[in-house]
């Protein structure tokens, strides 16, 4: 009887999945997250968003000299107006209005919107006297943590890793090795020794006779060809010939005993092999 094989445990797939998701959560978040804005100053850009009443507004185009620049990123509708995500770079310090740099369709300035101002702080102390001085060293800030996000990346890999090696060691201990498969004699003789202890079954006998058949075809090096030739080279043979002869009165005429054929047949197959 061959050994039962173990299959794979269904533990095994829930922390290998819960490890997957939590490796992709991670690196949705790394992958979605972006360094925050540095403060607004000169020649950064700002972001304002507000509602404005009215036909839609565009902004105007910049012209060298203007002490601000503005775009619009979106314009939302909403009742009565527009959302709008306003972005605006100063070129100069001091106190801005957004809403001066709006236009209407036909091209003329926007009515006064109100105040829209932007405050923009010098990069210059107001009270500077223009000289020089030294500045310790800093490494340069690039905004990014592609290291440290790589070093997560490959140590959450490296988790994942391990329950996929964990249990697939265990499987592979579980897993009996198949048992070969059985030969054409030893089926031969299992089946002799239990015709030698009861009858056999319509399906057992025809087995029997097969491969009795196979057994003596192979030892012969018997050209395969029509069953009936190749039975009537068995019968001439001065060693098979006996064997198949009283396996057939055997089981088709019930001439022999089956106790006293299958020990026979036993013994003869012993002195051969």
């Amino acid at each position: 009887m061959s050994a039962p094989t173990t299959k794979p445990s269904r533990n095994f797939a829930l922390p290998a999945t819960l490890t997957a998701l939590a490796l992709g959560a991670v690196l949705a978040a790394l992958l979605l997250w972006r360094p925050s804005r540095p403060e607004v100053s000169i020649g950064v850009e700002g972001t304002r968003v507000v509602e404005i009443a009215g036909p839609r507004l565009f902004a105007a185009p910049f012209t060298p000299g203007d002490a601000l620049a503005v775009r619009i990123a979106s314009a939302e509708p909403i009742p009565g107006g527009y959302r709008y995500d306003l972005r605006y770079m100063a070129f100069g310090p001091g106190q801005h209005d957004i809403g001066k740099s709006l236009r209407q369709p036909d091209g003329t300035p926007a009515p006064p919107l109100g105040e829209f101002a932007v405050s923009v702080p010098a990069l210059i102390p107001e009270k500077h006297s223009g000289e020089l001085y030294d500045t310790p060293s800093s490494k340069i800030d690039l905004h990014t943590n592609y290291t440290l996000l790589m070093r997560l990346a490959w140590g959450l890999w490296a988790l994942l890793l391990l329950p996929l090696a964990w249990y697939g060691h265990r499987w592979r201990r579980r897993t009996a090795p198949q048992p070969p498969a059985p030969s054409i004699i030893e089926r031969l003789r299992t089946l002799l020794r239990q015709a030698s202890q009861a009858d056999l079954t319509a399906a057992q006998q025809a087995d029997l006779e097969q491969l009795l058949l196979a057994y003596w075809s192979r030892r012969l090096n018997l050209a395969e060809g029509r069953l009936s030739e190749m039975i009537d080279q068995l019968r001439q043979h001065p060693e098979a010939g006996p064997q198949w002869n009283r396996v057939e009165r055997w089981l088709h005429s019930r001439f022999d005993p089956a106790e006293g054929v299958a020990k026979d047949l036993l013994k003869d197959l012993e002195k051969l092999n």
